[in-house]
């Protein structure tokens, strides 16, 4: 988040909007001096400006704090934690836009796996000169050739194969303790008539499984030694480097294939036919989290444990950390930040605690701490790793996104005995060499836009497709709040793709949010404008936990953020500046499920989907800018 320290408050009140009449009074007043805002349309929704004595720092999120955010702010409470947040599944695509065009908050917390998908070099301070990185266990912490270290690791959560005990209880089997002997067992189990060991590798819009299970192999075969780590480290940075490693990985993937550990048909097994396998008894080995074991375990009479990952290169066991890392903006040690300085070190020092890692664990984020000391929980499912958790054996899984459109179709290929390593090898190469592909420009924005004016734009082009008098946008906020239909993401300028379109239209990944329309009088226009966006929750509940604003088109308006029900908004017009008719009928288009029947019992779904309509709407437009004048705040 760029930082910005005069930012809006969010007044939290609950109860029934007042009479309808009251509202149009305040509709009435729209020639009331509206005064200077120094709103930021950013962070929409935080109460930042209540406190002037306390620090404000800002920690830009994909994942929920809220336990980690009150620990802080109990043990310190000169500082206020911030959830810079964006949820959904769009998180990598808005991770990328936010690296690359330097928009953080004075923290940042990255999933493991997010690390390399973006170069964040010169974006974070270095560490290491800090004392606070001693308390972690020293194969948990990352470090350059140089001994920099610029990201802190939150407790561990790690990926690892998962097997059936009750199974292997009835027929004897023994746990594997390396790579050698889980292949021999598999085939053992084989040829009982179960399934030895089941991998999902069904593609689907958002996730290559294929070409994930591929980099879990190569993780294995490469990263468990400090050569690899540096290998991969100078691929990352696109330096011309062989790919010999990823052949070993093709040899491991082979040795699999000839064990009938991966078959052909597993491409077309998804994750609900894997767990239906294994909790029916047809397979007895599968990887996974913590997440997949718990949900075995409760949902199936057998006893499922954790074993390790093995690797062909070393054939010993290891862990996947699929954990969260910790980072602070190189931008705090800029003059005039020393107190939001001071703030984030006291923070990540507690995120270096035993008792800061636990309040992460209570907001799922691991499940052991990374800190010297730390052990796994006593439980049995955890025995069989509790070795490698210990003893620092675990590793990140590399990403190979620069080779997405060679590994995305050959891997199968290669699952089906069609080409070999060499050629994949030799089509990666030339990619390398070529360079990433650039991403088709549907259009350009001329600046850098708000979230507000983010969703001001996509209310605009589904006002246009939709043919309608007005549309409303809902935005999520701060501190993840994330009303239905809303997102939290925003255009920066310069050429916009289609990644663009969709982390801004989108919160699950190949799921269109789709459009619908209604007509409404002018009175209960204003009546729903005063109550605002509301999340799946709230509208269980049937109230708001605060004032959550629309991103409106057709019209224009000025909000109260603290203003009582009745009187948050204020001088709403028409886009030909004549006064919204409290009698006339209007027609208003807006995402799916965004509007109970309290405000239209009468809704007709368009067809339109947000994507599609943002995307050609920009398409048409070529340019877009910023709009900076239909919202302003009082």
């Amino acid at each position: 988040m760029k930082r910005n320290r005069n930012k809006s408050r969010r007044l939290y009140k609950n109860g029934i909007l007042l009479l309808t009449a009251v509202l149009w009074v305040c509709v009435m007043l729209g020639g009331c001096t509206v005064k200077k805002s120094g709103t930021d349309e950013n962070m929409l929704g935080a109460d930042l400006e209540s406190e002037p004595d306390r620090v404000v720092i800002t920690v830009t999120t994909s994942v929920s704090l809220e336990h980690f955010a009150a620990a802080v702010e109990e043990r310190f409470p000169d500082i206020r934690l911030v959830q810079d947040s964006y949820m959904g599944d769009f998180r990598i695509n808005e991770h990328i836009a936010r690296v690359s065009n330097r928009d953080w908050g004075d923290l940042v917390i990255i999933a493991a796996g997010l690390i390399p998908k973006a170069d964040m070099s010169g974006l974070l301070m270095d560490l290491s000169t800090q004392p606070f990185p001693a308390g972690y266990n020293s194969n948990s912490l990352q470090m350059d050739h140089e001994g920099h270290i610029y990201l802190l690791p939150g407790p561990l959560n790690f990926n690892c194969n998962i097997y059936n005990k009750t199974l292997f209880d009835e027929n004897g089997w023994t746990v594997p303790e390396s790579y050698e002997e889980l292949i021999t067992l598999c085939q053992t189990i084989d040829e009982s008539g179960i399934r030895g060991f089941q991998y999902v590798l069904r593609d689907t819009s958002t996730q290559s499984y294929q070409i994930y299970n591929y980099c879990v192999l190569s993780a294995l075969d490469t990263l468990t030694h400090p050569d690899g780590q540096t290998w991969h480290n100078q691929l990352m940075e696109g330096k011309a480097v062989s790919l010999e490693p990823m052949k070993v990985s093709f040899q491991n993937l082979q040795r699999l294939i000839d064990a009938g550990m991966v078959r052909a048909e597993d491409m077309e097994v998804t994750d609900t036919i894997r767990m239906e396998l294994m909790k029916n008894r047809q397979t007895a080995i599968t990887p996974g989290a913590v997440s997949i074991l718990n949900q075995l375990n409760d949902e199936s009479g057998d006893e499922f444990r954790f074993m390790p990952h093995f690797s062909m290169t070393d054939n010993q066991g290891w862990l996947l950390n699929l954990g969260y890392y910790f980072g602070a903006n190189q931008n705090l040690r800029q003059s005039g930040s020393e107190k939001e300085l001071e703030a984030a070190m006291k923070i990540l020092k507690f995120v270096a605690s035993e008792e800061g890692q636990q309040a992460l664990i209570e907001d799922r984020l691991g499940i052991v701490p990374a800190t010297r000391g730390a052990s796994l929980p006593k439980l049995p499912a955890y025995d069989g790793i509790r070795a490698q958790a210990e003893g620092g054996y675990y590793i990140m899984r590399p990403t190979y996104d620069m080779f997405t459109s060679v590994l995305e179709t050959e891997i199968a290929s290669f699952i089906r005995g069609e080409t070999t390593s060499d050629d994949i090898l030799e089509k990666c190469s030339a990619l390398l060499k070529k360079g990433a592909p650039t991403a088709e420009a549907i259009g350009q924005a001329s600046s850098d836009f708000t979230v507000l004016q983010t969703g001001l734009l996509k209310a605009d082009a589904l006002r246009s497709a939709a043919g309608t008098d007005i549309a409303l946008i809902s935005m999520a906020e701060p501190d993840c709040f994330v009303p239905i239909g809303g997102t939290r993401s925003k255009l920066y300028k310069g050429r916009i793709t289609e990644d663009d379109i969709i982390r801004i239209s989108q919160n699950t990944l190949g799921e269109d949010v789709m459009c619908s329309r209604a007509s409404m009088t002018g009175a209960k226009l204003l009546e729903l404008l005063d109550y605002g966006a509301a999340s799946a929750k709230e509208q269980e509940n049937g109230m708001t936990n605060g004032f959550h604003p629309f991103a409106v088109s057709g019209i224009t308006l000025s909000y109260d953020l603290n203003g009582v029900k009745g009187q948050r908004v204020r001088g709403v017009k028409l886009t030909d500046k004549k006064e919204l008719n409290p009698e006339a009928v209007y027609t208003v288009v807006f995402l799916d499920g965004m509007l109970t029947e309290r405000f239209s019992s009468e809704q007709e779904k368009t067809g339109l989907s947000m994507t599609e309509v943002l995307k050609e709407y920009i398409r048409s437009k070529k340019t877009v800018s910023p709009d900076s004048h239909r919202i302003t705040f009082h």
